[in-house]
Order: C-alpha cells, then structure tokens, then sequence
C-alpha cells in the first residue's frame, strides 16, 4: 500500500511541488544579503508579537484570542514561516463559545517553544493593531484562508491523507496509521479512502495525457492547441528554471521537463513546443508551451500585469519568489541576477565641469 501511495503521489507531480516548497521554505530561512537583516528579522517576529500579547487578554474574550491567533497565522504564512502557521492552526482548533483558555495556552506554548519574545510584557497593547494582519488595520477577511473546516478527531482526518495529503495531514501521517491497524474494519476504511483518491487522480492524469497525445497527432491540432490547458506524460522535470507565457496568464516561473516517453519526445523533436512544469501550482500540472512563449528565467519580458485579476498576480509573484529561492538554492555562491547594480558616478572631463560651473 505504502508503494502504491507513493507511486501515485510522485506520477501526479505532488511529491515534487512539495519538495520545492521545503527547498524554497529553507532558503528563505538563511538570511538574505540582499536584506536588511535586522528588518527581516523584525518582520519575521511579528507572530510573536502579536501571540505574546495573549497574556494580557482575559480567556472569556475569545474573539478577540481567535482575531490575533488568525492575523498571527496569517502574518506567519506571508514570512514562510509554515511549520509556525500548522502549529498556531492547531491551537486555533481549540476556540470554543465563550471561552479561549485553551488556544490562549496552546498559542503560548508555541511561542515558548519557538524561542519566546523578548519584548516588554508591561507595554499597553492595541489590541486592534495586534488582530490586524498588517499591524495598522483591523482584519476582516482573512479568517477564511486559515480557520480550519473540521473539528474532528485526527484519526478521522488521518483516513484521506494519501497522496500529499490535505490542510496539515499529510502522507506520513496516513502511512502511520496504516502500521497501526489494529482492526480489520480501519483497514478497510484508510484503503478505501485512498482507492477513491487514488482513481480520481489517475483518471485526471489520463485524461491530460489523451489532449498531449491528441494535440502531438495532428499539425492543426497543435496550431490550435490552448496552452493554458494541463498535459501530463511521464516526464523528467529537470533544474533548468525558466520563465512561460501560457493563454491569460502573466509569465510564470516554471521547470523545463524532459519527456521519458520516447513517442512524445519524438514527436516534440522540431515541433517548436516543450513541456514545463510551472513552479507554486497547486495542482503540480505540466503545460506544452510554444517555444516562443518561453524566455530564460533572468529574463523581465514586458507584461501588463494590470489586464490580470488581484489573486493571480498574487500566485505569480509568490511563486516567483519560490522560485527564486531555488534558484539561490542550486547556486550557491553565484551573484543573483537580481541584485539591483548601483550606477557608476558620473564622470566629467575639466572643461566640462569648468563649463557645468558657470552655468551654476
């Protein structure tokens, strides 16, 4: 069972989408030279501001507890800081009607746990400020990316984490509790779960792999083709980052991928078109692009990113920066090509400061 999981989890793309997060989560954490390292560290403790403020906030004023827990994971998510955010999850779990005691402790234990704060406990706090998630504006609608859906028991939640997994359980958790079965019946339910997960994403992968093929039989087909539309074909997503233009999206960082099978390689030979694999997508989907469309990744084509809607400039520019994190990751000790160069001091010869003078 766990072969099969695994399997299918690297076949769908999911296992590597995630580990370019874990690759872009751990450079983000070193930081940065091109950063003020005393404002990234500020900014990075903002959670921590906001969680240690809890002690002054009475348990029965569990609104409020549930406001500064949500803008703290919000906050911790925006610093990548995605282990905090799970954890501060959990403890928002533990809100219940007229009474924040447990997730107060909770949220404070997380604190202690990731090195506590070192600000004056004393000061008056604006409790508004603080349940922000920019620190200057009450939050209003950020509760709906974090709170989480369910209150039930983990067991449950446990049975549909194959395959990536959901929300924060994810693959290892589901393999656990398939070691410690101890009945028949639990068996039964973990192995149905992911049956009916596993068929609906082979039965997806499928179907995008009948358009490649569809699209690579025919000439007119492929003039036709909407790269916007997901592929799929068993492919080697190799390091080489670069930058594509797919229909009514702006340029998005992606991986050029290497087709294993030698029917679709064949058929890509001359054609002008490759396979990427976009960086950040959640769906882990591969794209046949035009090579035309495709430009290194240091490159800045013009795009305006203003004919886009809000949230998807937003997922472009957070995969831009994941993958510029991978980028750093894979070339340690090479100069980024991101790095803003400071423009040389203009020189004049004497006669043209002589006459610069005189016009002053």
């Amino acid at each position: 069972m766990k072969d099969l999981e695994l399997r299918v989890f690297e076949m769908s793309g999911k296992k590597r989408l995630l580990e370019e997060e874990y690759t872009a989560e751990e450079e983000n954490e070193n930081l940065s030279e091109e950063e003020d390292n005393e404002e990234l560290i500020k900014r990075r403790n903002n959670w921590k501001v906001k969680i240690n403020a809890l002690k002054q906030v009475p348990v029965h004023r569990y609104a409020l507890i549930r406001d500064v827990i949500v803008a703290s994971i919000t906050v911790a998510r925006k610093s990548h800081l995605n282990n905090v955010a799970a954890e501060l999850k959990t403890a928002l779990q533990m809100i219940r009607d007229h009474s924040g005691g447990e997730a107060k402790h909770a949220a404070l234990k997380i604190l202690d746990k990731y090195g506590g704060y070192e600000g004056d406990d004393d000061e008056d706090e604006d409790f508004d400020a603080l349940a922000a998630v920019g620190g200057d504006a009450p939050n209003t609608n950020e509760e709906e990316d974090v709170v989480v859906a369910t209150m039930l028991a983990d067991e449950f939640n446990w049975v549909s984490g194959s395959i990536g997994g959901e929300g924060d359980v994810d693959g290892s958790e589901w393999s656990k509790a398939i070691k410690e079965c101890k009945s028949v019946s639990r068996l039964a339910a973990l192995i149905q779960s992911f049956l009916s997960k596993a068929d609906e994403c082979l039965e997806n992968l499928k179907e995008d792999n009948d358009r490649l093929l569809h699209v690579l039989r025919s000439k007119t087909a492929l003039k036709k083709h909407d790269s916007a539309n997901s592929i799929w074909c068993n492919v080697e997503v190799t390091t080489q980052l670069v930058k594509a233009k797919v229909t009514d999206y702006p340029w998005w960082p992606a991986h050029r991928c290497i087709p294993l099978d030698s029917s679709v390689k064949d058929a890509l030979e001359g054609s002008g078109y490759a396979i990427v694999a976009s960086v950040g997508n959640e769906n882990a989907s591969l794209f046949l692009v035009s090579e035309k469309d495709i430009v290194d990744f240091s490159s800045e084509p013009e795009d305006d990113l203003s004919q886009y809607d809000e949230s998807v400039v937003q997922g472009m520019e957070e995969a831009m920066g994941m993958a510029k994190n991978l980028w750093k990751a894979r070339n340690r000790g090479v100069a980024s090509p991101w790095r803003t160069k400071k423009r040389p001091s203009p020189r004049f010869s004497d006669d043209e400061s002589a006459e610069e003078k005189k016009e002053e």
